[in-house]
This record gives C-alpha cells, structure tokens and sequence, in this order.
C-alpha cells in the first residue's frame, strides 16, 4: 500500500513520465489546446459583438458626449463580464473533452506498469469518463465546504482555527477528479471507490494535497492535469489489491 510521501510524490513522477515518453505529448497538450479552442472565439465573440450588442440595446440612442461615454463603458464592461464566465466554462469543459486524449495517457502509463490490457470504449464513453471525473470531485468537495462554512458561521471564533481544514475538501476532491479516471475506465463501482478511499486515505489525501498546492498558482491545474491524471494511473496500481486493475462492470 502507498504512503503518504508516495502520494505526495506521484505528480512529479507522473511529470516525469510525460517528458520522457515523446509519444505522449501531443495527448498531453490535449487539455491546453482545447481551452485555446473553445477560449480565442468566446473571447473574438464577447469582444467584437456582444458587448457592443449590449450597450446598443440599453443605450440605443447616444447621441451625447456623456451617453457615449457611457455606451463605451457599458460596452466594455459586458464583454469583459462575457469573457470571464466564458474562459471559465471553457476551463471546465476543457478536461471533459479531453478525455479521450487523458484516457490514452492512462492506457500509456498502464502498459509501462505492465497492467492487462483492456478493451477500448467508444469516444462517448471516453467523454463520459471525462464528466463523472469532474462531477464526483465536486460531489465530494463541496458537501465538506459547506460543513466548514456552517462550522464557521455557527462558531465565528473558530472560523481562524478551522482555516488549514480547507485544504481537506479541496485535497480530496482533486484526488478524487484524477483518480476517477483510471478507475471509471476500469469500470470500478462508487461503492468500491469509496471503499478505497476508507481504506487508503493516507496516499489520496497525499496525492491531493500535492494537487492543490501546485493549482494556487495561476493556470498550473490545466496545465498539470495530464501528469495527474498519469501519476493517478500509477497510484490506483498501487491502491487495488496486488496492484491489479480489475475490470467490474460499469460504474
């Protein structure tokens, strides 16, 4: 069973892995591509028409200096509010759709461990993995948030000593993002996920702190999600009983 320092370590190992291994880069550029895909026309559409569309509704006549003024802010600030909610929706879908190229990095770093082999899925399936990863990280992430921010808005004073427990949510969902992507493609049930984490909280909990760490700097979750998704491959190896990765059905 891994321990906490090898779960702490297994995004540098998943790194290392990539860069040493040419024939996974263009699977691993997959997630940043795709964020410059879906990002560059929501950012030409917010910029060139929406704002403007924005301001001539509101302000369809300004004909003053003062209500000019205002169109040209009114403008600016629409397709800057536009371009924010729109980089984010691609941020998060960006891994959704890159599921079928992080799914290659898994069966890549499979076969260095020298696991079986297993049959390829259809590219929806692939998507789908890529969804579940990120709904079962929020799933649970934010039932432990809202048990902090309860705890601090019951008890103000403890809401200081409660801090560093942030980390845990944000540490275990992120663990929890990568690591359901080798074991959905594996087809490991929620029960059995759980079971593992119950088991093995030591090197998750390592595995996720490392992951949350790293993402306080800005853009450095995208562009570190292909190791962690390989350094999760490597960690669910060594979760499952003698390294096994067992094919159980669908989750």
């Amino acid at each position: 069973m891994p321990s906490f320092w090898q779960g702490l370590a297994a995004l540098p190992r998943g790194l290392r892995f990539i860069v040493a291994q040419r024939s996974c880069w263009p699977a691993a550029a997959a997630p940043v591509l795709m964020v410059l895909l879906l990002g560059v026309p929501i950012l030409w559409w917010t910029i060139g028409s929406f704002g403007p569309l924005v301001s001539s509704a509101l302000l369809p006549h300004a004909n003053s200096w003062y209500a000019e003024a205002a169109w040209v802010l009114l403008r600016w600030l629409a397709s800057a509010l536009a371009a924010y909610v729109g980089l984010w929706l691609a941020l998060l879908l960006a891994p959704v759709l890159s599921a079928p190229a992080l799914e290659r990095l898994v069966r890549a770093r499979e076969a260095a461990l020298g696991a079986r082999a297993r049959p390829r899925q259809s590219i929806w399936f692939e998507v789908r993995c890529g969804f579940e990863a990120q709904l079962g990280g929020l799933l649970l992430a934010v039932p432990l948030w809202l048990m902090y921010w309860l705890v601090a808005a019951l008890l103000p004073g403890a809401a200081l000593l409660l801090f560093p427990l942030q980390t845990l949510p944000l540490a275990l969902g992120m663990a929890w993002n990568l690591l359901d992507y080798p074991l959905t493609l594996h087809g490991v049930r929620v029960r059995d996920r759980w079971a593992l984490l119950r088991r093995a909280p030591a090197p998750i909990f390592g595995f996720g702190l490392c992951l949350a760490l790293l993402t306080l700097v800005p853009g450095a979750a995208l562009l570190l999600l292909p190791a962690g998704v390989v350094a999760a491959t490597e960690l669910v190896a060594g979760l499952l009983p003698d390294g096994a990765l067992p094919e159980t059905g669908t989750s």
